[in-house]
């Protein structure tokens, strides 16, 4: 089966590929949810480019939460509805340009930062009291050329206690297939594998800190 394009407002997923990822976002909320998360999402680059060009693929949430953000849409399963968006976003920047580096976070009852979200954007945290969220770069590819492929997103109505929030980050580095250490290699996990077979990937590429070491000795 060819792997999907990923380019603005053109990502063609069957009924079969479309089942495929919503499995694989299910799993991921389930394994989120007893630490208090109630949506994720996940944005890729464009194929083959370099350039950090966010593609929204999927977007679920819990029932409850989906339930009060339904009429923003014409589509009643919101993911659907925004597969192949592109929205700028800050956040997208900076979660791929320290991948492998920094978990970026977003505690939205900041009204200063509030303002870098879209308006509509605004409305849809607003109305799902989705408050805090975590943001991490997915790394992927081949020694030596890993690239930050896209961004996933965890979403809580309020910032976890430590305990919680320090296993929601070692869990979502083992997803995006963050190295074990500054100078190790990334660890694939089958999330990733999963984007690899499904998706021609893109992104920027990811230096790393054995590479730059090697060159130097």
């Amino acid at each position: 089966m060819p792997r999907v394009r990923i380019a603005a407002n053109e990502v063609q997923l069957d009924a079969v590929a479309w089942q495929s990822l919503r499995k694989h976002t299910q799993g991921i909320l389930g394994e989120f949810r007893p630490l208090g998360a109630k949506q994720v999402n996940l944005r890729l680059n464009e194929s083959e480019k370099e350039s950090k060009l966010p593609v929204f693929i999927d977007w679920i949430a819990l029932p409850s939460v989906s339930a009060k953000i339904a009429n923003r849409s014409a589509e009643a399963d919101i993911g659907k509805y925004r597969l192949g968006e592109t929205t700028p976003s800050i956040v997208y920047n900076e979660g791929v340009a320290q991948a492998g580096k920094k978990i970026i976070e977003r505690d939205w009852t900041c009204k200063q930062l509030l303002k870098e979200k879209r308006v509509e954007s605004k409305l849809a945290v607003q109305k799902a009291g989705l408050m805090y969220q975590k943001f991490i770069g997915i790394i992927a590819g081949e020694k030596p050329s890993w690239r930050c492929v896209g961004l996933l997103t965890v979403s809580f109505e309020k910032k976890p206690k430590k305990v919680d929030l320090n296993e929601v980050e070692n869990k979502m580095k083992k997803l995006a297939s963050w190295p074990e250490s500054p100078k190790s290699d990334p660890v694939k996990s089958e999330f990733v594998n999963y984007l690899e077979e499904v998706f021609i990937l893109g992104g920027p590429f990811v230096k790393r800190a054995m590479n730059d070491t090697r060159k130097r000795s």
